[in-house]
């Protein structure tokens, strides 16, 4: 599971390599992720907080815009609260890959908040056996702050909202007035979290 997931990863990173000439920041990074409840036919599943870590590969494609490949795990413990269920605890890993946007606002050479928006997949991968991994379409809101202390180095510090998608939904309507349409999603689980990472600036700095 762990060389599928650096092949996915490496797989989103080959297409930016000819962005040589922009500035590129490599960020690994750790943190929190606060408990959270998924909905669930006939009861609930809930995810016990737990630490998370992964790296984000930054491009900047404007002097405030930035693409961004996302690698986010968490290990933790999902609490089954289903009728008849085998298992009332089960350990799992909790995996995003996510490919996003970052919006900075640089105030000066050394501090630049941003808000950003992603999306991607989401695989929950339970530790034990005659159980398979499943996978989600999700999508991920961020929010924080690059510390520059040097100009080939900085800190990464935000709060982020990962949410897997549990259902979408598509809707048509033609009538005398004319024809509309809309797509839906919802997610019963959220999730919170913190986290700090180091960045190694690339390519061309300015």
């Amino acid at each position: 599971m762990k060389k599928t997931m650096i092949v996915l990863f490496a797989s989103l990173f080959l297409p930016f390599i000819s962005f040589a000439q922009r500035t590129v920041e490599i960020t690994p990074f750790g943190g929190y992720v606060f408990p959270g409840t998924m909905q669930a036919e006939g009861g609930d599943i809930r995810f016990i907080g737990n630490g998370q870590y992964g790296g984000i590969v930054s491009i900047a494609v404007s002097p405030s815009v930035d693409v961004d490949l996302i690698y986010n795990r968490s290990d933790t413990k999902a609490q089954i609260n289903l009728p008849g269920y085998r298992y009332n605890e089960i350990p799992l890993s909790i995996n995003y890959i996510h490919v996003g946007f970052t919006k900075n606002f640089r105030i000066n050479t050394i501090v630049s908040p941003f808000v950003g928006y992603n999306l991607g997949g989401c695989m929950f991968y339970p530790k034990v056996d005659n159980t398979y991994e499943t996978w989600f379409f999700s999508m991920g809101l961020d929010a924080g702050a690059k510390i520059y202390f040097a100009k080939h180095f900085g800190l990464r510090l935000q709060a982020q909202a990962m949410m897997p998608i549990q259902g979408t939904g598509f809707t048509m309507f033609v009538g005398t007035g004319g024809a509309s349409g809309g797509v839906s999603v919802y997610s019963t689980l959220v999730q919170f979290g913190f986290t700090g990472g180091l960045i190694f600036r690339l390519g061309h700095v300015q």
